[in-house]
């Protein structure tokens, strides 16, 4: 006899996944644009910084199509440059002056949003 599991559908989490996920998608690339503000770099430096500095927990699968929906967007640019350390080419991304305008509506766009959010939450609420 073989039993077969499943999970029941749940629309509310389904809903939350995907709610979650296009959250992500846009403070990725708020958070990726204020990188590339800084410098150009390559792929994984990109992904790890995201991680470690900016604390987005990003698969290594999404930070590509990212920089190139932003390349298209005409908000990056990429080079090949020569690694100096192992000699290695390497694809670096860097802000466009178009991506640096993009960058300017987005943090003004994040800081009115957080600033209105966490003053709604932080309110008083009445028992």
């Amino acid at each position: 006899m073989h039993y077969k599991m499943s999970l029941k559908h749940n629309p509310a989490l389904e809903h939350d996944s995907v709610q979650r996920t296009q959250m992500l998608k846009g403070l990725a690339e708020l958070a990726l644009l204020s990188l590339l503000d800084e410098e150009a770099c390559y792929g994984l430096e990109i992904l790890e910084r995201l991680r470690s500095d900016a604390g987005l927990q990003l698969a290594e699968g999404a930070v590509y199509p990212l920089l190139h929906r932003l390349e298209k967007s005409g908000w990056t640019a990429a080079e090949w440059r020569l690694d100096p350390q192992n000699g290695r080419p390497r694809k670096y991304y860097a802000i466009t002056d178009a991506g640096r305008e993009e960058l300017r509506a987005q943090r003004a766009s994040w800081s009115e949003m957080s600033s209105r959010l966490t003053h709604f939450l932080e309110r008083r609420v009445r028992p």
